[in-house]
């Protein structure tokens, strides 16, 4: 039997809790408050004296950081649920209106960043094993804070830098260029439109980009490790290794740069 949703009220109900006179919403509703709930009074527990006095440092740091990461997850999943709900055509219009205001009220645009980014910073760590999945939801994160601030420019690059993992280059430059375009100085933007440019073959295009971040820095790290990669992808080694040299005097390169940087001098002899 199909739905009546025009049907659907709200009423208040004592204490300012929301009833609704659909059983169905009412249900997730009251399940999504009954779960914030119980994370409040888990996260107050694990505050004790008692179990920092016994949990070393160490392992309390790394604690809650899996413990922020299980929540995040959850949260995740809760807000997928949530939104197919009221993205759904049955819902009437006034509910996804409402729904967006109370978003803005309520700051959700920086929650949406701030998820968007946790879960590249744990993709960039190795905590995630699904990293398509992870970085589609990084896209409909991002895409959620653009609808409630265009004008910000970190939801575009988060999302460039998620189009650019799973290799839809030409995609991740417009979402650089949009962020750009909302703060020129923004040299993270740059530096993704050169990564693309490198990682797409289009060599000579990164090496401009990376020399227009070297003239605001000339010792960005990034930019002299990207021109580096720039010349020794096209095989022009003595400046790849110039710019190994470079990039390596301002910050200590890791193992797999070096592994790179080995058969760029072993071309030179």
């Amino acid at each position: 039997m199909s739905k009546e949703w025009d049907d659907i009220k709200v009423n208040r109900r004592k204490g300012d809790d929301v009833r609704f006179e659909s059983s169905t919403i009412q249900s997730i509703y009251d399940g999504i408050e009954f779960l914030r709930d119980e994370a409040t009074q888990i996260l107050r527990d694990i505050d004790t004296s008692a179990i920092r006095e016994n949990i070393d440092e160490m392992e309390l740091r790394e604690f809650g950081e899996d413990t922020l990461d299980q929540f995040s997850d959850i949260a995740d999943d809760l807000s997928n649920f949530k939104n197919e709900i009221i993205d759904s055509d049955e819902v009437p219009e006034f509910v996804k209106d409402y729904s967006k205001n109370a978003k803005i009220a309520l700051g959700r645009e920086d929650v949406y960043i701030r998820r968007a980014k946790r879960k590249l910073e744990r993709l960039e760590g190795k905590k995630l094993s699904d990293v398509y999945k992870t970085n589609i939801r990084v896209i409909e994160l991002s895409d959620k804070a653009i609808a409630l601030n265009d004008l910000n420019h970190e939801p575009y690059y988060l999302k460039g830098v998620a189009l650019t993992n799973l290799k839809r280059y030409d995609e991740s430059i417009e979402e650089f260029i949009n962020s750009l375009a909302l703060k020129e100085d923004f040299t993270d933007a740059r530096l993704g439109i050169a990564n693309a440019n490198r990682l797409n073959g289009d060599f000579e295009d990164a090496i401009n980009v990376y020399v227009s971040v070297l003239k605001i820095d000339e010792n960005s790290h990034e930019a002299l490790k990207g021109m580096a990669y720039s010349y020794y992808d096209l095989k022009e080694y003595r400046d790849a290794n110039n710019f190994f040299e470079k990039a390596n005097s301002v910050k200590a390169l890791d193992g797999d740069d070096r592994k790179i940087w080995d058969e760029c001098l072993e071309n030179l002899d």
